[in-house]
């Protein structure tokens, strides 16, 4: 079974392309940074892991509009393993987390999207409320 789920937060805004085929399917990636308390003694630091994260299609593009870096994230999928070839002629061996579910995590405040425009509702006093 290969199923990852990991909360951290972003390093670096997300990157968008698209792909050439006819639907333009929309493919995101970014960063993620993982504290892993478990290596903290007494007052050192905890050891944090940067996991490299994508997404595709729909999950791609909630990861656009709505992550920026330093937001909070839960992240739910799976570990996905590649290798290339590099200029040194030399094989390298790539793992990445491919983003299946998003979770928003954290304050409202810390959210990219100005949370003052989200839900425009007036301040009624009690006698003018709309319903009762």
């Amino acid at each position: 079974m290969n199923k990852v789920i990991l909360k951290g937060r972003l390093t670096k805004n997300v990157e968008m392309s698209y792909g050439r085929d006819e639907n333009h399917t929309a493919f995101a990636k970014w960063n993620l940074a993982v504290d892993d308390r478990s290596w903290k003694q007494d007052d050192e630091s905890c050891h944090t892991d940067y996991i490299p994260c994508f997404s595709i299609g729909r999950v791609a593009e909630i990861a656009e509009a709505n992550l920026c870096k330093g937001k909070e994230v839960l992240l739910s999928g799976k570990m996905q393993s590649g290798k290339y070839t590099s200029k040194e002629n030399k094989i390298v061996y790539t793992l990445q987390m491919r983003v299946d579910e998003i979770e928003f995590c954290g304050k409202k405040a810390d959210s990219p999207i100005p949370s003052d425009d989200f839900m425009n509702i007036p301040d009624y006093p009690d006698e003018e409320l709309p319903f009762k």
